[in-house]
């Protein structure tokens, strides 16, 4: 390969195995690897530039914005990784408007600090290093989803780099086709550099933690559900079965709760059935700056992976919490989270992103933790298990929740008219299935509706 020739055409830097940087980058969240190169691109030249040099010496190519996904494929053995952290610019467009336009290399936690400073927010991930450009692609479920929506949902508009190398603009005016894509279908279509937001006047929240004791799991997990089918828009909530984690972290019921706005009298009758659904362990609601509940990532324990699953689930049935409460919470079962939809989610029609699953009641997690060196049947194995007792209750899946990135698995977490149009606008786009180092949707021509 020639090194020496990348190295003079890129105008970030070009980071190898016997290089200062290489050590801290070759890693991400959930995964440990020895790419070849790390090239982190300051320009949509020297992506281009990365593009044609994985493809002249046959590399696989994987894209990194913040490398929290759990599948790992933000980084690789053997081969190129194109590294966007350079690409984090927060900038306000348009005050009147509300439009800000902010860099895939961005963290969600600079972003909302920055958009703070203008009284603005957006509703985006709850881990601060999580990168603005995964968490987008793959739909973005925030705190503040039943008002506002996803992250998507407020998207209108973003700059990517092809297969080709050429720098596309798409929008509701512009490659509709790519626009509709990129909002639910993940990484498949090239490198996306910005995103133009129209972002939410809100500055305060009001909300917390509530925690409840675990032999309360059935009757606060059936209460919290019938609650927020009802539960005023402005409120977003997750509840999390725990399962422990070491002494410090004992099993218990943890119920998240915020109130997009500083009206404290309103949130305050607003979340005060969540204070009722049993005998309260403890409780920290206040009202705060909204860029302020996005938590400092956990630091993956050395030798350990996280293996999760996802899905949507229409309506949070008696079945579904009686089998919550019977598998997880004891230790060594999965951690299981359920976050409520609903409200603005719901009112954009399935078929207009590819996040399609917007009639859904709630999206379910699962996760448990395992050796980092766990052979590929023991992972399976653990995933089978992880899911088996949610699954006759779940339809589809959120690609940001998923650690396996399999053709089946995929392809089961859309619906087959949706996945289908997801492949036919990746042949348009990528017909040599460049980029798959992701949830990959094979290039497929056809026609779809």
């Amino acid at each position: 390969m020639d090194i020496a020739s990348l190295t003079t055409r890129i105008a970030g830097e070009v980071i190898l195995p016997d290089t200062f940087a290489y050590t801290e980058l070759r890693s991400i969240f959930n995964q440990t690897s020895s790419p070849a190169i790390i090239v982190r691109v300051k320009n949509n030249e020297d992506i281009a530039t990365a593009i044609q040099f994985a493809q002249d010496y046959q590399l696989k190519l994987a894209v990194r914005s913040g490398g929290h996904g759990l599948t790992g494929l933000a980084t690789n053995d053997g081969g190129l990784v194109i590294d966007l952290s350079h690409l984090n610019q927060v900038e306000v467009l348009d005050p009147a408007e509300h439009l800000v336009r902010i860099g895939a290399g961005a963290k969600w936690g600079q972003a909302a600090e920055a958009l703070a400073a203008h009284g603005l927010a957006l509703s985006s991930g709850d881990t601060k290093s999580v990168g603005v450009g995964g968490l987008t692609l793959g739909g973005g479920i925030g705190w503040m989803v039943r008002k506002y929506g996803l992250t998507i949902d407020r998207l209108e508009a973003a700059e990517i780099v092809t297969a080709t190398g050429d720098t596309v603009r798409v929008s509701a005016h512009e490659h509709p086709d790519l626009f509709w894509a990129i909002r639910g279908g993940g990484g498949n279509f090239g490198v996306v550099t910005s995103f133009d937001f129209r972002a939410q006047p809100v500055q305060a929240v009001v909300g917390g933690l509530i925690t409840y004791d675990l032999t309360e799991t059935e009757s606060v997990l059936k209460k919290w559900a019938a609650f927020m089918r009802t539960a005023p828009e402005e409120l977003s909530s997750t509840l999390v079965v725990f399962s422990g984690f070491g002494p410090q972290f004992p099993p218990q019921i943890m119920v998240y709760a915020y109130y997009a706005g500083g009206d404290q009298a309103a949130a305050n009758a607003a979340i005060q059935p969540l204070l009722e659904l049993g005998a309260v362990k403890s409780q920290d609601i206040q009202k705060k700056p909204y860029h302020t509940l996005l938590e400092e990532g956990r630091v993956r324990p050395a030798g350990i992976r996280m293996v999760s699953e996802s899905g949507f689930i229409r309506t949070v049935s008696d079945d579904a919490v009686a089998a919550i409460a019977t598998h997880f919470g004891q230790p060594g079962t999965p951690i299981i989270q359920v976050r409520s939809l609903g409200g603005a989610v719901a009112r954009i029609r399935p078929h207009e992103t590819a996040f399609a699953h917007r009639d859904s009641e709630a999206v379910f997690w699962s996760v448990k933790m395992i050796p980092a060196d766990s052979a590929p049947e023991v992972v399976e194995g653990v995933r089978q298990e992880t899911w088996q007792w949610l699954k006759p209750f779940a339809s589809g899946a959120y690609v940001n929740f998923l650690s396996d990135a399999s053709d089946p698995s995929v392809a089961a977490a859309y619906p087959p008219a949706t996945y289908d149009r997801l492949a036919a606008v990746k042949a348009l786009y990528d017909p040599d299935n460049v980029f798959n180092q992701n949830h990959n949707v094979r290039p497929v021509v056809g026609n779809y509706a």
